[in-house]
């Protein structure tokens, strides 16, 4: 999880414009933010890669349930 990551919150799936954007220099910080924060609103973030790579919600949850294994 060493790509730079791109945090953003979207109150809709279908929003071209995040509400809320963060940079992070990893992804595992972005997932540890989103993850960790209060409120967290875990259900409205989503995060980009540098590699182009779109991550959903869901899958921000996944990657942190495994981080904590």
């Amino acid at each position: 999880m060493q790509d730079t990551a791109r945090l953003h919150y979207r109150s809709s799936p279908h929003l071209t414009d995040p509400d809320h954007v963060i940079d992070f220099p990893s992804l595992e910080d972005a997932v540890a933010f989103a993850m960790t924060q209060n409120p967290g609103n875990r259900e409205l973030a989503w995060a980009d890669t540098a590699s182009g790579r779109k991550l959903r919600p869901s899958e921000i949850a996944a990657l942190w349930e495994l981080r904590r294994e």
